[in-house]
């Protein structure tokens, strides 16, 4: 049975709550995450929390009931990006097709995604981000709304300057993910001019 994004970061809380309490180490804390989020199916998971109190399988604790799977394995390929690096920069800006979903993984490197001229077909884009010891930019067109939900943990920092709620037509973006050690900046920025530098 496949897996969810919210059943991965219920793993994840296990894993941050046991490096907490010191069972476990922060570079196995570091290993066990990569391996959670890497997750397909119920059984890649088990093995990476079975040791730990707390886990879906610990005794007293119910399994996670199985759920319809919405995972981006489900979307058609010109709905899903996956973008790879570390140590590089990662920069999509000026006009490009936006798909349904956007996967960032990027380990001390620079990641920019401006959406101000892009070609964004759908009301709603998800965005799912782990970044490490590096810095994120999210840059929204004008009147887009934003749900950022995303773990700031590790000396991470979080700068949202959007509305949460909804305004359709104008696109919604949903972001997710981790951001360990990275700075996030998430909203709107208004376009480079000359004659407001100046005061003109």
């Amino acid at each position: 049975m496949r897996i969810s994004d919210a059943e991965r970061h219920q793993v994840a809380e296990v894993l941050r709550d046991a490096a907490a309490e010191g069972r476990i180490t922060l570079d196995e804390l570091d290993e066990r995450l990569e391996a959670a989020f890497g997750a397909k199916t119920y059984a890649d998971l088990e093995p990476i929390v079975a040791d730990l109190p707390g886990s879906p399988g610990a005794p007293g604790v119910p399994a996670p009931a199985p759920v319809a799977d919405r995972s981006p394995e489900h979307l058609r390929p010109e709905d899903l990006t996956v973008i790879r690096s570390s140590g590089d920069s990662i920069v999509r800006k000026g006009r490009w097709q936006v798909p349904r979903r956007i996967e960032v993984r990027n380990k001390y490197g620079e990641t920019k995604l401006d959406f101000r001229e892009a070609d964004i077909p759908h009301g709603r884009v998800e965005i799912h981000l782990e970044v490490s010891w590096g810095s994120a930019d999210i840059i929204l067109p004008e009147h887009a709304t934003a749900d950022v939900s995303v773990d700031t943990s590790w000396l991470g920092s979080l700068k949202v300057d959007a509305d949460a709620i909804p305004k359709p037509p104008a696109p919604h973006f949903v972001v997710t993910g981790t951001s360990h050690g990275a700075a996030l900046q998430v909203g709107h920025r208004k376009p480079f001019s000359w004659s407001a530098l100046f005061g003109a």
